[in-house]
């Protein structure tokens, strides 16, 4: 760079910095004096360039470092009444010293700048001290998944100090025993907010793990919450209580008033298959189809399938059990009454349960359940697809498609005459026969790992079950099908405190006549593996670690580590 003359390209940078730029030749004039600079000194830069620096500014030091050679920095000057804060050097071609540049800021705005980093060591301090304060425990993760603090609370509950937790990976803290899950790697895995339940130091907490969003969307905490759930007990019961009243109405809502939502059917039978392929293929028309089938094997899965897959996927879908309303209800719940109709009728009158499933899908459930005059009634309304209301005169046209199910013979009705031959033939346009579990048992295993899943995420677990359970389902008959299966899943995960429900969880259930008898050497060792693995699984959740749980039951810490690992205790841990 010339000293001695103006170079646009550089003038252009020094007209853009923040700070004020002085620079002066060996001459001691004056060819440098940006915007920022004219602007913090009020002086012209008119005024300024070409000038001998001494009659700018009286007091500059500027002549004696560039007459000295050596730099002043965070220098303290008082111009024109205004207090700055110079760095001030001298500029070399070489050897030779040809000018000196002053690069300077008013001091206030340094002063407000430490201000405000004095302030947020406060409100920083003032966050630790609440974190500190809460009877919660805290603890919290960069999104690497490293511990970057803990509060006093967390450790007392969990018996872990800041030195075995802080700085170290929440997988690393897994393998070492000091954790059964970690919430952290959940929340950072699905970018939400994931409440699960879990064993610590002898206490049941509920850990309530949540993201922290950076502005660009980028996890970069996640904050976890603990709670001794025992402090709790009241205010679940309460909650229980609510959560009962509010599913009753919801189950009310969902069965009389509103579509239900499709639900995946879980198969690898191909004849179950070819049900389903019929029953997608015979949505698209608005052919009646007869669901037959015993109780429990999805009938209703079936209809609502039918449902979703036609053109009336987005109109009501009205479950009518027509076993559950009682008789004399039935006629005025189907077709509806007009006003005065009887004693007790409602003034504004009522829509029937077939008027309000205009546009959609009427499914009548149990069927064979219907009485024969409300039969003649039923295959009336199928027949000229209309409708009158009790007590009213005027006709209301029907659109709706028919699907109905019964676990009964309806043929063999029909030949008692319990049932209507023509409302029989009527329903039984397109029939789909689902067959009885024990019929299908390829979809057990399915079954089974779908129900598992679910209820372990609802309930907040991490429960698997033993082969030799697995074993016991698949020779068992199922008379309560997919039903039975599912509800005796869904009591072994709430009822089993040990991760491993082995085959001591059946004792209590309708399989327990078939668990394996001491008498047969294959079943006594699965009868002490299945022991091993409830002590084992014990003594790691009473105390959290490997090393701890291998001291109580006095073998070393190997041992129990290959033990969990044998019958994966171990494994579901990791994977969190």
């Amino acid at each position: 760079m010339n000293l001695e003359t103006d170079d646009w390209h550089w003038q252009e940078i020094f007209e853009s910095l923040h700070n004020g730029v002085v620079v002066i030749n060996r001459n001691k004039d004056v060819i440098v004096f940006n915007k920022a600079a004219a602007t913090v000194l009020n002086i012209p830069q008119a005024q300024v360039i070409g000038a001998q620096i001494e009659q700018v500014i009286s007091n500059t030091r500027l002549v004696q470092v560039m007459e000295t050679g050596t730099k002043e920095l965070n220098q303290r000057i008082e111009i024109n009444g205004m207090e700055i804060v110079s760095n001030r050097s001298p500029i070399r071609r070489g050897k030779e010293i040809i000018g000196a540049v002053a690069i300077f800021q008013d001091i206030a705005e340094l002063e407000d700048l430490s201000h405000k980093l004095d302030t947020f060591k406060a409100i920083n301090k003032s966050l630790d001290d609440v974190i500190e304060s809460l009877d919660d425990g805290i603890v919290v993760a960069n999104a690497q998944g490293i511990i970057v603090r803990a509060n006093g609370a967390y450790q007392q509950m969990t018996g872990i100090t800041v030195k075995e937790f802080v700085g170290k990976h929440v997988r690393d803290l897994l393998k070492q025993g000091y954790m059964n899950k970690s919430v952290t790697e959940m929340v950072l895995e699905r970018r939400s907010k994931v409440n699960v339940m879990d064993i610590r130091n002898g206490k049941d907490l509920l850990m309530s793990g949540n993201p922290v969003f950076d502005e660009n969307g980028n996890i970069s905490h996640v904050v976890t919450a603990v709670r001794d759930v025992s402090q709790l007990n009241e205010l679940k019961g309460k909650l229980a209580e609510s959560e009962q009243i509010r599913d009753k109405y919801l189950y009310e809502l969902e069965q009389l008033r509103s579509r239900q939502s499709f639900q995946k059917i879980i198969t690898k039978d191909p004849v179950m298959q070819k049900k389903l392929d019929m029953a997608y293929y015979v949505a698209n028309v608005d052919s009646n189809v007869l669901i037959l089938g015993e109780t429990g094997v999805g009938k209703e899965l079936i209809a609502q399938l039918i449902h979703r897959a036609s053109k009336r996927a987005k109109q009501p879908f009205m479950k009518i059990n027509c076993g559950a309303i009682p008789s004399n209800l039935l006629e005025s719940e189907f077709f509806g009454y007009e006003s005065g109709a009887f004693t007790g009728a409602l003034k504004e009158g009522k829509a029937g349960l077939f008027e309000l499933a205009q546009g959609g899908t009427i499914f009548l459930d149990e069927v064979g359940e219907l009485s024969l005059d409300l039969q003649v009634k039923v295959l009336r309304a199928i027949q000229d697809k209309e409708i009158t209301r009790i007590g009213g005169k005027k006709p209301i046209l029907l659109d709706v498609r028919i699907v109905a199910a019964t676990n009964r013979q309806l043929e063999d009705m029909v030949r008692k005459k319990e049932f209507r031959e023509d409302l029989y033939y009527r329903l039984n346009v397109v029939p789909i026969h689902i067959p009885p579990l024990r019929d299908r048992k390829a979809d057990i295993l399915s079954l089974v790992a779908e129900f598992l899943g679910r209820f372990n995420l609802k309930y907040g677990f991490q429960k698997w079950i033993h082969p030799d359970v697995m074993d016991v389902f698949l020779e068992h008959d199922w008379p309560g099908n997919i039903r039975e299966l599912e509800n005796t899943i869904e009591r072994l995960v709430v009822t089993q405190r040990e991760d491993c429900i082995g085959i001591n969880a059946l004792a209590e259930t309708s399989l327990r006549s078939l668990k394996p008898t001491t008498g047969d050497i294959t079943s006594l060792e699965a009868y002490l593996e299945g022991e091993e693995c409830r002590v084992i699984a014990e003594a790691y959740r009473k105390t959290g670690s490997t090393r701890k749980a291998a001291a109580m039951l006095k073998i070393s810490q190997s041992s129990m580590v290959n033990k969990m690992r044998k019958y994966k205790i171990e494994a579901k841990s990791f994977k969190e």
